[in-house]
């Protein structure tokens, strides 16, 4: 209990255990990030859409304003979001394309085959399905 006496061991314990878990991103004017949606709260509890979006983007940082906050501009509709935290930022990153989908060989072929007959197995199952529920 000795080290709970003195407050600056406190402060520092707090300290240490809040950056373990942060991350401490750097924005510059131009980039592309994502920005969290705030979710409305009555006192603790959201009443967010469970299903909603949590992130809307990409966005581009157009002015850095303060160290941390930026003024925001919403690129598929050019709409400005205004001074916000980089708490609430997220870096963008573009959608990696799967090239794989568009260079087929041998063992994708029997792969594809092998997945189309197990389809095709399961479709005609679940019309008899469908047949013997109609019957009853």
């Amino acid at each position: 209990m000795e080290k709970f006496k003195n407050p600056k061991k406190i402060e520092l314990i707090i300290y240490g255990k809040y950056d373990r878990h942060t991350t401490d991103r750097r924005y510059a004017e131009g980039d592309l990030v994502w920005v969290a949606i705030p979710t409305k709260q009555i006192g603790e509890n959201s009443i967010a859409g469970k299903l909603q979006p949590h992130y809307q983007g990409p966005c581009r940082l157009i002015k850095q304003l303060t160290p941390s906050t930026f003024t925001v501009l919403r690129i598929n509709d050019n709409i400005q979001l205004g001074a916000t935290s980089t708490d609430r930022l997220k870096p963008y990153f573009e959608p990696i394309i799967n090239k794989r989908n568009t260079t087929v060989t041998e063992n994708d072929q029997t792969t594809n085959e092998r997945q189309r007959t197990t389809t095709n197995i399961n479709d005609e199952s679940m019309d008899d399905d469908l047949n013997l529920q109609n019957v009853k």
